[in-house]
């Protein structure tokens, strides 16, 4: 099954993408033709996710005037406002406190990623284990050679792979239940929510070994248009 709502925050200033994000905010740039934002809001509407909220702060009037109310995509789009410098679980608070969600379980995420997961298994995952988090983790991505020595100290190998085996890292991508809300003060998420619930043993991990990219830097942009110009030219 699939949940019906799911909160993107999406009110970055993406400083990292320099002078791309000075007339527009990150999720406008666009990725093979399209904003970031409206391949997300796509992915989700795939999965029959109908419902979202959509936290913006930074240059937030592109966003809401591009998107509208959702019915272009198929979607009904709710936005809330958050502090464009304040910590991604004061985002993740306002979000869920301004727009009044009832679902006792619902997606989240930051918005800046490009995936073909199936949130299905997801949810069953979630639902199975009555986490109040479940977060979809994937292989450690580096834009680093890694560098293999043997006993000597001779390079025995460079691996020039962008996902290193073995190491698990957080994807931005999660399931909530409503208990989060007694678990979010302000700040970093990661640093304060999450290591807090990984303490009571409330949070859990979906790995996901399919594609996966975010979209923070040039470099990591460039990668997502040559993977979408791949993955469009295998449907024709």
């Amino acid at each position: 099954m699939a949940l019906e709502t799911a909160v993107i925050i999406a009110g970055g200033k993406g400083a990292r993408l320099e002078e791309k994000t000075e007339d527009l905010p990150k999720p406008m740039i666009p990725v093979g033709g399209i904003p970031l934002i409206e391949r997300v809001i796509r992915w989700l509407r795939k999965n029959e996710v109908k419902k979202l909220v959509i936290g913006v702060a930074y240059k937030k009037e592109k966003i809401m005037e591009y998107l509208r109310g959702g019915e272009d995509l198929g979607v009904n789009i709710t936005y809330t406002c958050h502090d464009a410098d304040g910590g991604t679980e004061d985002a993740f608070k306002t979000a869920i406190e301004q727009s009044g969600i009832k679902d006792e379980n619902f997606y989240a995420m930051n918005g800046d990623q490009i995936t073909d997961l199936q949130l299905e298994g997801l949810t069953n995952a979630h639902l199975k284990n009555k986490a109040i988090a479940t977060l979809v983790t994937v292989r450690l991505r580096t834009n680093f050679g890694i560098i293999d020595v043997d006993m000597q100290n001779r390079i025995a190998k460079i691996h020039e792979k962008w996902s290193i085996p073995n190491i698990l890292m957080n994807s931005g991508i999660y399931v909530f239940n409503q208990g989060i809300k007694n678990y979010l003060q302000g700040g970093n998420i990661e640093e304060n929510t999450f290591r807090k619930l990984a303490q009571e043993g409330k949070i859990y991990s979906f790995y996901y070994d399919g594609e996966w990219m975010t979209v923070n830097d040039k470099k990591e942009l460039k990668k997502a248009e040559d993977f979408l110009r791949r993955y469009d030219s295998l449907k024709h």
